[in-house]
């Protein structure tokens, strides 16, 4: 995969659909130079095979900004939401492994936040039995191996006490606006006053600033019965009535425990959460929360949202269905 260097480099890529310009944004760049990851390693090579020579920009550079003008295939690596004719993102989803490819963004930003749910498989069929066993692999060894996106404390021999509600935290200093319905001290206040006798659990995100810290710290020491916690959020899962978050990846994760979850923010997996958009709706969903979700398929979810929406590089079927929703936005034969 060719390398654009410079500026001037972007008039060496040959105009047309015949070239694929991958904008890697961030560490992205980088991580894809060297290979580190098999999305990538095995993507490009099935490009110029068929025709589309790959080459690698840095992400908002002068010139990924100049070819972005131009009438070559981009992929969006960690950029910023954006739609074209022939631009598709591509990006880790909440579990390791797969992979969005997807034509408006990733995360709340990807077209998954417009699709609809219902549960797919009836009973005693072998559908139903492929998802639960795909649900069962992943959850089963995600739990036991304490995996999550982000590195966690060690998981605890015994197991917490009992909590209202575990709130999953996000990097205040990064909010996008208009992404999230309630903030922060709204959820803390609202979980925390719900009853006012049983635990809350508040972790903070495990890269949260010094500052964005502080200010959850000052929240929580409103509420006696608020306790903050770097906890392994599968423990903290674990413990709680409900999990409430803006539209973390950990709040997917909590799918893995069919726990109800409660996502105060724009998400793209709010099929299988409650959404509150006003602090009256978080404290009916926190009452609510258990009995409403009581009979969701978690399995069938997890089954639609990974394995049929999202790509598993390390499937055999990775290369043709990337070059499928490929060949789809390009509208080749």
């Amino acid at each position: 995969m060719e390398q654009i260097k410079s500026p001037l480099a972007a008039r060496n890529v040959p105009p047309g659909l015949k070239s694929c310009v991958i904008h890697g944004y961030d560490n992205w760049h980088d991580a894809i130079a060297e290979g580190r990851h098999d999305f990538f390693t095995k993507l490009t090579p099935h490009l110029a095979e068929n025709g589309l020579t790959p080459f690698l920009a840095e992400g908002n550079s002068r010139a990924s900004r100049a070819l972005l003008t131009e009438d070559h295939f981009h992929l969006i690596v960690g950029g910023p939401a954006m739609y074209g004719p022939t631009i598709l993102h591509a990006f880790p989803s909440y579990l390791w492994g797969f992979w969005y490819l997807d034509e408006l963004g990733h995360g709340y930003n990807s077209s998954l936040r417009f699709a609809r749910y219902s549960p797919q498989y009836s009973p005693d069929t072998a559908d139903r039995e492929a998802a639960e066993y795909f649900f069962n692999g992943v959850t089963g060894y995600m739990l036991r191996e304490n995996i999550s996106k982000l590195r966690q404390e060690p998981r605890l021999d015994a197991p917490l006490r009992i909590a209202t509600a575990t709130i999953l935290c996000q990097l205040t200093e990064t909010d996008t606006p208009g992404s999230h319905y309630l903030s922060t001290e709204q959820m803390i206040d609202t979980a925390a006053t719900f009853d006012r006798e049983a635990l809350v659990y508040v972790k903070p995100h495990p890269e949260q600033s010094k500052k964005g810290r502080r200010r959850i710290v000052e929240i929580c020491q409103n509420h006696p019965n608020v306790k903050l916690t770097d906890a392994s959020i599968h423990d903290l899962i674990q413990a709680a009535r409900v999990v409430i978050t803006q539209n973390s990846s950990a709040g997917f994760e909590a799918l893995m425990q069919k726990k109800p979850v409660i996502t105060c923010g724009k998400s793209d997996y709010w099929q299988a959460t409650l959404t509150p958009r006003t602090v009256a709706e978080l404290h009916a969903a926190i009452e609510a929360g258990p009995e409403t979700m009581a009979s969701f398929d978690y399995e069938g979810y997890f089954h639609w949202f990974l394995e049929q929406q999202c790509l598993e590089p390390a499937k055999a079927n990775f290369l043709p269905r990337a070059w499928a929703r490929i060949k789809d936005k390009l509208l080749l034969s």
